[in-house]
Formats: structure tokens, C-alpha cells, sequence
């Protein structure tokens, strides 16, 4: 313990050195783009300060500290993940204590509440889904349909995963792709870990099409501010091109684990019927699941289309009651609705369980603090500089699109990309409003933090739950392992991302 506490001091203390020596070296200038960004910084902190000064030397003390405190959750986080929820709590109370960022102003303005409330409902929707059997009645169907073709039982299982992630998020999903992949390879008696692998990566794939398939969507959804018709739009497409290419080259490049597949299915095909068996077996025998089952299903159904509609019903509101209603305000409430529906197919007190079961809290908390530490690099300045020096090297769109795009995705195949997208976006924002690009860039942010983090068993949330999970059944998988397989795909996956939204900004599609 001792040991870990005083590397942690040693290094915040190279951190903040190196942090104030960065912030006094990058000087705002008085050219155009130099006066941009410091109206930008000032519109940011007024009516709260008169110090309109960015390169004063107190500027740039709250600036080192602001940067030394984020830098140091996400080093800590590289080294060990158990540290991030405290380490973020350190970094919220020491900006506030040191006059970085005034109290008022962090909770006025730095946490998206709307958020945080779309987050625990949709896991409180699915922890519901699951209780009504709709993921088990996937699964099952999956295997049925795909019992005697090892190609498509390939395909349908890396769908499953695309579209599972898109619906309900990363981390639910890869947790039934995960579940699935065993009772699969332990009825066919075959090696998991290439199957496993593959699905991950189909996971995040579409963990980018829709907002509520990733954290890090929903962050970027609601920092930005574009329409959900804009984001979806944009996302889907990237996400069924990304998909695309990871089937196309699966199927040219897992030759012998489908002929695997193909063998072990003529040889288990008796465990694999009796496993089907046994489910319908069970579903007739309790009329009311069956109903359940078709009633949850509905509700899955009517969430992702109120999702992919919510600008639409925001219009049909604001018509409605004579004012304008907010869409990102709104979706924030469509959990509810969906949770609300939901529970009058069960028990009194089942929405209270799972909101306590289903929501992961220290990820919920983490945001929170996660949003106050971003927020003070916004505030303190340190984005607008760094913003700055990269807008006087760079002038174009491709050649900014392509630098966020391959510095996402190399360092959040190392790095949790939750932490690389609250990173970028506030620079990305500052970009777009100093008027150098457009909103294609939030999507080359978006691309390059999940893609990347295809790349290592480290890159996503999903990646670790899924790895976590295999070794507890006895399944290792090694870096190598992981890379063997991840390596030309996910490459290939950020080439046609970057190809398609170079042609997005060509054609100003």
C-alpha cells in the first residue's frame, strides 16, 4: 500500500512539472484563430471572472493543476482500474479547493444531468428485459435457426452481437454474446477464444450505431448537441460499413474455425437439440413466461424506435404544448416510460430491485466525476490552448479528421476510451466553433475511441468483462492471442471509417 502511495505522489509531481511547463510554453497568440478561441474560453467562464488573460501565470497554475489531476486519473487507470473512482474523487475535490473552478459553476453547468438520468434508466429497462426472458429467447433461436450451417451460425452470432450492443450497450450485451459462446462451445466441445474474440469486436462495432450503445456515444450525443437524426444518420452508417468489412475479412480469414464449427456441429448435433428441447420444454410449461416473453420483446422493440425518433416526438411536443422541447432533455426520460410499461407485467417492487441490481453505480459516479474534471479543463483553459496549437499546425478538415481519428484509436487500445472521448470532444467542439471543420470530426473522435479499443483485451469495458469472464472459465486469453485476430481486422475497420468520412466531407453529404 505504501509503496503504491508513494509512486502515486512521485507521479503527480512529475505530472504537474510537466503539466505547468506544457501550459506556459503554449501561449494563445493575438492572430485570428488566437482570438477565436480566447472569446470561446471567455463565453465559457462568464459572467463567473474578470481574468480574461489565458496566458497569466495564475491561468496558467489552475491550468497545470487541472491538467496534472485528469492526467493522473487516467495514468492511474492504466495501472490499475480499481483506482479510477478515487482518483476522480481526488481530482474533483483539489480543482474545487484550489479555486480552479468555482463550486457553483461545477454544478450548474459541468455534470449532464440528462445524461446520467438516460444512463441509469436504460440499465434499469435492461435489467428488466432480462427478467422477462427476452435475451435467453434470442439466444436460443439463434442456435436453433444455425444448428447445421457453420456459416451462418458464424454470421448470425456476430449480428446478434452488433445488434444486441446498438439496442442495449457494450457491457450488457457482451455479457449474453459471452454466456452464449460457452453453452455453445461446450455443447460442440470447441476452443472458445477465437469465437469469443470475434464477438467482442462485432460488440463495439455496434456499440457505435446507436447513442445507447455505448457510454461514450451517449457522452457525445448529449457534449455536442447534434440531433439524434444527425447522429444516427452518420453512426449507423459508419457502423454497418465497419461491420461489413469485419465479416467480409472473418469469413476470408477464420476458414479453419468454421470448418471447426462445421465438424463439432455434425458431431454434437444430439446435445445441441436437447438443449433447444429442454428451453421450449420449459417456456410451455409456464403459459404466463410465454406471454411475458412477447410483451418484452414489444417493449424492446417500441424503445429503439422512440430512440431513433426522438426528434420527431420532440417537434410533436414543442407543436403541441406551444414551447420548444429540448430533444436531449427528452430522451433523457425514455428509459422511464419503457420501465414504467414494462413493470406491469411483473410484481410490485421489481423496478426498485433492478434499479438497484442493474445500474452499475461506481460507472455512473465515475461520469460524474469525470464531467467536473473535463469541465475544469474547458474552463481553465487548458483545452483552448491545446486547441490552439494544434488548429496554428493544422489547417484542413482530412488532415484534422485523420490526426483525431489515429490518436483516439492508438491510445484508447491502451487507455479506456470513456476516458479518450472526454479527452477529445471538448477540443473537438473548440475546433468546430472556431469554424477550421464540422461535425464530422465528433464522429472521427467517435470511430477512432471505440475501433481502437478493438485493437488490445484493455481497449473497452467490454474487452475486460469479456477476458474477465473467459478466465474464469478456464479460458486464457493472451495479448497475442487477442492481437492475432484484432490486429488486421480492426485496421482495416478504422481504414474504411476514415475512406467513408473523408467522402462525407468531400461530398458535403
Amino acid at each position: 500500500m505504501r509503496s503504491s502511495l508513494y509512486r502515486m505522489v512521485v507521479v503527480f509531481a512529475v505530472l504537474f512539472v510537466a503539466s505547468f511547463i506544457t501550459m506556459w510554453l503554449v501561449e494563445v497568440g493575438q492572430d485570428s484563430i488566437g482570438q477565436k478561441v480566447i472569446n470561446l474560453w471567455i463565453g465559457v467562464r462568464a459572467p463567473h471572472t474578470n481574468d480574461v488573460n489565458i496566458n497569466s501565470i495564475n491561468n496558467i497554475l489552475k491550468q497545470a493543476i487541472s491538467l496534472t489531476f485528469f492526467l493522473l486519473v487516467v495514468i492511474g487507470s492504466a495501472i490499475n482500474m480499481e483506482w479510477r473512482v478515487e482518483l476522480a474523487i481526488l481530482g474533483m475535490i483539489a480543482i474545487i479547493f484550489t479555486g480552479v473552478v468555482p463550486p457553483e459553476v461545477l454544478v450548474s453547468r459541468s455534470v449532464k444531468w440528462s445524461l446520467v438520468l438516460f444512463l441509469a434508466g436504460s440499465m434499469t429497462f435492461t435489467g428488466l428485459l432480462h427478467r422477462l426472458g427476452v435475451f435467453r429467447y434470442i439466444v436460443v433461436n439463434i442456435i436453433r435457426v444455425t444448428r447445421r450451417n457453420p456459416v451462418l451460425l458464424l454470421l448470425l452470432l456476430l449480428v446478434f452481437s452488433f445488434i444486441l450492443s446498438a439496442v442495449v450497450g457494450e457491457v450488457i450485451s457482451v455479457i449474453y454474446v459471452v454466456t452464449l459462446i460457452f453453452e455453445l462451445t461446450s455443447l460442440m466441445r470447441i476452443d472458445p477464444k477465437p469465437l469469443l474474440i470475434l464477438a467482442v469486436l462485432a460488440v463495439n462495432t455496434g456499440s457505435l450505431a446507436l447513442p445507447v450503445g455505448n457510454p461514450i456515444g451517449i457522452y457525445l450525443f448529449f457534449e455536442t448537441g447534434l440531433l439524434m437524426t444527425t447522429y444516427v444518420r452518420y453512426s449507423i452508417t459508419l457502423a454497418l460499413l465497419c461491420f461489413t468489412a469485419l465479416l467480409i475479412l472473418t469469413l476470408l480469414t477464420e476458414r479453419r474455425l468454421i470448418k471447426d464449427i462445421g465438424r463439432a456441429i455434425s458431431e454434437g448435433v444430439d446435445g445441441v437439440n436437447a438443449f433447444i428441447d429442454y428451453y421450449y420444454i420449459e417456456l410451455e410449461r409456464e403459459k404466463h413466461s410465454t406471454a411475458r416473453l412477447r410483451y418484452g420483446l414489444v417493449m424492446l422493440l417500441g424503445f429503439v424506435v422512440m430512440v431513433v425518433l426522438n426528434d420527431v416526438t420532440a417537434s410533436v411536443l414543442g407543436t403541441a404544448f406551444g414551447q420548444g422541447v429540448d430533444s436531449h432533455a427528452l430522451l433523457a426520460f425514455i428509459p422511464y416510460i419503457f420501465i414504467v410499461l414494462s413493470a406491469i407485467a411483473m410484481d410490485i417492487g421489481e423496478v426498485s430491485k433492478h434499479l438497484e441490481r442493474s445500474v452499475r453505480w461506481p460507472l455512473l459516479m465515475f461520469f460524474i466525476y469525470l464531467f467536473i474534471l473535463s469541465y475544469s479543463l474547458t474552463y481553465s483553459g487548458v483545452m483552448a490552448k491545446l486547441a490552439y496549437a494544434l488548429l496554428r499546425e493544422i489547417h484542413s478538415t482530412p488532415s484534422i479528421i485523420l490526426l483525431t481519428t489515429l490518436s483516439s484509436a492508438s491510445i484508447g487500445s491502451v487507455l479506456d476510451n470513456l476516458l479518450m472521448v472526454v479527452t477529445f470532444t471538448p477540443i473537438a467542439i473548440l475546433i468546430e466553433e472556431v469554424g477550421i471543420t464540422n461535425h464530422l470530426i465528433y464522429f472521427s473522435v467517435l470511430c477512432g475511441s471505440v475501433l481502437g479499443g478493438n485493437y488490445t483485451p484493455i481497449g473497452s469495458s467490454a474487452n475486460i468483462i469479456a477476458v474477465s469472464m473467459a478466465e474464469k472459465r478456464e479460458a486464457r486469453i493472451t495479448w497475442s492471442t487477442w492481437l492475432k485476430t484484432s490486429l488486421t481486422l480492426t485496421t482495416t475497420q478504422i481504414v474504411v471509417a476514415l475512406t467513408w468520412i473523408y467522402l462525407c466531407n468531400v461530398l458535403n453529404i
